[in-house]
């Protein structure tokens, strides 16, 4: 009788986890298939990019003549895949315009003498030695109140990466600091999209989401901190060649006039997006806000200005290395990065909207039963798979929540530590996954290739992995309480 029982109980889980999981798709898409449809995408795209050394938004563009058939052949018509490719593709309208304007004010602020300042200051005031450390909290303090890691990374981590390399500090380095900091703040601000997106699939507030993430954070950070005071004392002489230094500052000093309003830029982007602005907006003004300075204070020509705002901040200062460092920004720089995320998302919604997504992933939901830990274990799985199909930490947080959140309700999860879990991997991962366009941008960015930062981004590998621990002991896994 009690082996009865246990029978119909078992087979009573496994009905309601069929439930669960089954989609309304249009035609029905068998697991060997959908492992052959993405298979044959990715390959094609990681074909191209390792054989040719090819741009990742032409092999996306070129991988529609291989999805594209077939899909076509589950019944779909080409119709049908365009609108599935345009649904997902708008999702990256936000992000897609603020890489333009970022774009933009990047070419600005160094016109304006906003991002030399910041490099001057930081070439005659912070110690080698403690630099990674420093670059750290500084880009973690910026992305903590605006809200973006793009932001950071375009504005203080290029600044960043621009004083490392003057004091010798090898740039993965430095380039895996400044990340820390920026996805620390992006993943931890309430004002950053990413976190208000995870608490809101999941079916949380925002607050009590942030809460609940300083549980896994806070330990990652502070190892991450240590980590890097030991990297740079073992790695970094406390004395280091000033004469590249010294030329640097003496090459700005004669191109720019130095004041505080070089600071004025920054500081109203800073104080917008703390009053909740949204960020096409705050950037826009504080791009505006740039050219005011540009022209009326380091009498840039308007006319060249608008310029630089398209092409790129263009100089020669008889410095090579100064020249490297400030010939950059401009909307025009933007649209490698641009067309990779919108065609990535593109090949994405078909996959999605097809089914051919959920039907790969499904069985491996199938055997978390209704363990805690086999449960969060496969949500942090799936972020990072659908991060490397996506190439979005949004799409990933879209896709996944979708899977999952009734599978947490199921068993009596609280939603928070499904939105946890989502930050944890899927916003830390997105930027360890080459192809991703978080790892794209941080490159075009800082200079230095994602496989030479990715093993110095520590705070994105440790926090996942006390997320596990926690799921594996039930440390902060809250409940549902009732029934």
């Amino acid at each position: 009788m009690v082996d009865r029982d246990i029978k119909i109980s078992e087979a009573e889980e496994q009905a309601q986890s069929d439930k669960l999981l089954s989609k309304n798709f249009k035609y029905p898409v068998s697991i060997g298939y959908a492992a052959l449809v993405t298979g044959c995408v990715f390959g094609f795209v990681a074909f191209g990019l390792i054989f040719f050394e090819a741009p990742l938004e032409l092999m996306f563009l070129l991988s529609w003549i291989v999805v594209v058939p077939l899909l076509m052949r589950l019944g779909y018509k080409y119709g049908e895949l365009q609108d599935m490719a345009w649904d997902m593709a708008v999702a990256s309208f936000e992000p897609n315009v603020v890489l333009i304007v970022i774009g933009a004010m990047i070419a600005v602020w160094i016109a304006s003498g906003t991002i030399p300042m910041i490099i001057y200051l930081g070439l005659k005031f912070i110690s080698p030695k403690i630099f990674l450390l420093s670059a750290l909290i500084l880009a973690s303090f910026t992305s903590l109140a605006t809200g973006t890691s793009w932001g950071t990374l375009g504005t203080v981590g290029l600044a960043l990466i621009g004083i490392g390399n003057a004091m010798g500090i090898p740039s993965p380095m430095t380039a895996g600091a400044i990340i820390c900091g920026a996805y620390f703040g992006d993943k931890m601000s309430p004002l950053s999209d990413s976190t208000i997106l995870a608490a809101s699939v999941s079916g949380t507030d925002v607050m009590t989401h942030v809460k609940h993430m300083l549980w896994t954070t806070v330990p990652a950070y502070a190892i991450t901190a240590v980590l890097f005071v030991i990297l740079g004392l073992r790695n970094i002489s406390g004395v280091y060649d000033t004469s590249t230094a010294n030329q640097i500052m003496a090459t700005f000093t004669q191109f720019y006039n130095f004041t505080w309003l070089e600071f004025l830029p920054i500081g109203i982007v800073l104080i917008l997006l703390v009053k909740n602005t949204p960020s096409i907006i705050a950037l826009l003004i504080g791009t505006i806000s740039g050219m005011f300075v540009a022209v009326f204070h380091q009498q840039v020509a308007l006319k060249t200005l608008l310029d630089f705002m398209v092409n790129g901040f263009v100089i020669s200062t008889g410095s090579e290395f100064v020249d490297i460092l400030l010939n950059r920004g401009g909307i025009m720089s933007m649209m490698s990065a641009f067309l990779a995320i919108f065609l990535a998302l593109c090949i994405s919604g078909m996959l999605d909207k097809t089914g051919v997504l959920s039907v790969l992933v499904n069985p491996l939901i199938k055997k978390c039963g209704n363990s805690t830990f086999k449960i969060i274990a496969c949500t942090a799985a799936l972020t990072y798979v659908t991060n490397a199909i996506g190439s979005s930490m949004l799409f990933a947080s879209i896709v996944t929540a979708t899977l999952m959140k009734d599978i947490f309700v199921a068993n009596r999860i609280a939603p928070e530590n499904l939105s946890r879990t989502l930050e944890d991997a899927g916003t830390f991962g997105a930027v360890l996954i080459p192809w991703n366009s978080n790892a794209i941008y941080a490159s075009q960015m800082l200079g230095v290739s994602p496989l030479a930062f990715i093993p110095y981004c520590f705070l994105n590998y440790i926090t996942p992995v006390i997320d596990l621990i926690y799921a594996k002991t039930g440390f902060t896994v809250k409940k549902i309480e009732g029934k």
